[in-house]
């Protein structure tokens, strides 16, 4: 066979051959021709300029500060139904309601005064008297109260007549009041304990001698924000919580029976050595109560034990009165506008969510690959997979697959692909790094979680593999007629 001959049946091969050579993925211009068929849209082509990188940099995110009213005061934190209550009453003069009448004054025996006693008479102890020794050996020491240390009731009353009383705790009832002696049922559901402190008084004004009232919320299961947390974005909350001292002590004493754990739900042992959590359990969470100076939401995460997942994975869900949103925890802490107070009834979820792309085509790496900041851009996400190969790549063949909303599409001035569902439709943006300008946009296109970069082959590289596979079949064959000529055989 003359060699023209044979060289024209190997390009005929060649370019017939390249539709069944093994590749990546579909070529620059499959991806073009199949955004349409027959007339429909199937997923929208946009070619990235400025105009697309500026509309997009430019649209909205989602913010707590849009979504729910922003209160520039704290809320109230008011008495409600269910909560524990505890009432004091003080009066202005022994011997009234809530008082003890002062004892009488002993009889003087018409004395004038009182002789001190002789040396010899005095008690043990008084008066510079020594003490005897005790079983030790040392002498007693005579007992003086602290400057901290409270005194007791029953002294005030043996000095001048106990002057205040304390109601035993009780609940508010389903009427939305409490009970106080001579003053009946007082409502307190829906107000402020300094309301209720007054009501108390005006009931007991005619009927006690100047009275003055305490109110004290000792709990409450309404004022209190409930923070819940995903096995893998945990909340962790290091204490004794409900573990009482003594079954804490009389664990540790056993060496049979096992310590309890120190974590309060979130599923976390403060002894590292132990075995992680199983995969799998379900939620947890606590609820905190709110204080009367209000707190925010990351003063709630906080007092809830913080985010134990990294902060660029970590995100804050937000459901109030029947609105839920959700930001990057990164967001809320950068941005003092989101940090809302919380309100009663609040709940806030932690949820660790993993943001990933996955390149796919003719780069240095095929994987998936994680964030490891809160934005990254696509020239970062190229970098990440090691760049285009210059032996396959097609540098004009860059494209980025996503599911963009159609407000998006709208604002790029692309039409909605027929199939979209869910209010959000496919979108391929096609980048050309022939042109250095696209480097810089590359730099400032922004990537999404789960999206999907591919970089088609060159032309040449079809062409190239196929004559690597046609060498792996020929090579043998002409490696062997080759030396049957040389060798004659």
């Amino acid at each position: 066979m003359k060699p023209a001959v044979f060289l024209f049946c190997l390009m005929a091969l060649s370019v017939g051959g390249c539709s069944w050579i093994p590749r990546a993925g579909p070529s620059t211009s499959d991806v073009l021709e199949q955004g349409r068929a027959g007339g429909e849209i199937l997923f929208d082509v946009v070619p990235v300029d400025d105009r697309v990188v500026n509309t997009l940099i430019a649209q909205p995110k989602e913010r707590f500060a849009l979504r729910f009213k922003k209160d520039v005061q704290p809320p109230e934190v008011k008495i409600a139904i269910g909560d524990t209550v505890s009432v004091m009453i003080w009066e202005s003069a022994a011997g009234g309601l809530f008082s003890e009448t002062p004892p009488a004054p002993a009889p003087t025996g018409g004395r004038s005064g009182i002789e001190p006693l002789a040396p010899e008479s005095r008690p043990e102890g008084e008066f510079g008297t020594p003490r005897r020794p005790t079983e030790t050996g040392r002498p007693q020491e005579e007992y003086r109260p602290s400057a901290g240390e409270p005194f007791s009731t029953e002294a005030i009353g043996a000095a001048g007549g106990r002057r205040s009383a304390t109601i035993p705790d009780q609940e508010v009832g389903a009427d939305g009041a409490i009970s106080v002696p001579y003053a009946g049922r007082v409502p307190a559901a829906g107000r402020l304990p300094a309301e209720v402190q007054q009501a108390i008084e005006a009931r007991l004004a005619e009927k006690a001698l100047g009275p003055q009232a305490l109110v004290i919320v000792k709990k409450s299961a309404v004022n209190a924000v409930t923070v819940l947390l995903t096995e893998s974005g945990q909340v962790s909350s290091v204490g004794f919580g409900e573990t009482s001292i003594e079954n804490l002590v009389s664990d540790l004493s056993n060496p049979v029976r096992a310590p309890p754990a120190l974590s309060t739900g979130a599923g976390v042992s403060p002894n590292p050595i132990q075995a992680a959590p199983a995969a799998g359990r379900p939620a947890a969470g606590r609820r905190v109560p709110l204080s009367p100076g209000g707190d925010r939401l990351l003063q709630i995460i906080a007092a809830a034990g913080g985010a134990k997942a990294p902060v660029h994975e970590t995100f804050v869900r937000l459901s109030r009165d029947g609105t839920t949103a959700t930001i990057p925890l990164e967001q809320l802490v950068a941005d003092p506008a989101e940090d809302l107070y919380a309100q009663p009834g609040d709940v806030i979820t932690l949820v660790r969510t993993p943001q990933t792309f996955s390149v796919f085509g003719a780069t240095g790496r095929n994987a998936q690959i994680a964030f490891d900041a809160r934005n990254i851009t696509l020239g970062e996400a190229l970098a990440k997979s090691q760049g285009l190969r210059d032996d396959l790549a097609k540098p004009e063949g860059v494209f980025l697959f996503r599911y963009e909303p159609a407000s998006v599409l709208q604002a790029l001035d692309q039409p909605v692909a027929g199939g979209a569902r869910g209010g959000v439709t496919p979108v391929v943006y096609r980048f050309d790094l022939r042109d250095g300008k696209t480097f810089a946009l590359a730099q400032e296109f922004p990537v999404h979680d789960k999206d999907v970069i591919f970089v088609a082959d060159a032309p040449a590289a079809q062409v190239y593999k196929f004559f690597a596979a046609l060498n792996q079949v020929t090579g043998p064959i002409v490696t062997g007629l080759l030396t049957c000529h040389y060798v004659k055989c």
